[in-house]
């Protein structure tokens, strides 16, 4: 609910992804394309949530004053970040490729 709340990304993912399973109702889809879709959808959905977590973390220990002796801690709570952030970015190409792909097949065969 604080991530459905809070992150936008989020909130337009999920928006973009129901009208996604609406449109999926009305193409006929088999049962592993229907498995396909559930299963990258909500393995993004459990990414984002932990790159959700891992910011909230890592925000709260990198509030520690930026003292030299921090610089190692503070460089590697950036990275913790992009790695994060880059772990998102590939879910969510893999779900988009996924819907293009079984989307886009059954959409290019009915205008055949």
């Amino acid at each position: 609910a604080h991530a459905l709340r809070q992150e936008k990304n989020l909130q337009l993912f999920v928006l973009c992804y129901a009208g996604v399973l609406i449109i999926a109702t009305r193409l006929e889809l088999q049962s592993w394309e229907w498995i396909a879709l559930l299963v990258s959808g909500g393995a993004f959905m459990a990414v984002e949530l932990f790159n959700t977590a891992l910011e909230r973390l890592t925000d709260a220990v990198d509030a520690l004053p930026k003292e030299e002796g921090n610089v190692a801690l503070h460089r590697s709570m950036k990275a913790t970040k992009d790695v994060s952030a880059a772990a998102a970015l590939v879910g969510f190409a893999t779900v988009v490729e996924t819907i293009l792909l079984i989307l886009g097949t059954k959409v290019m065969e009915r205008l055949q």
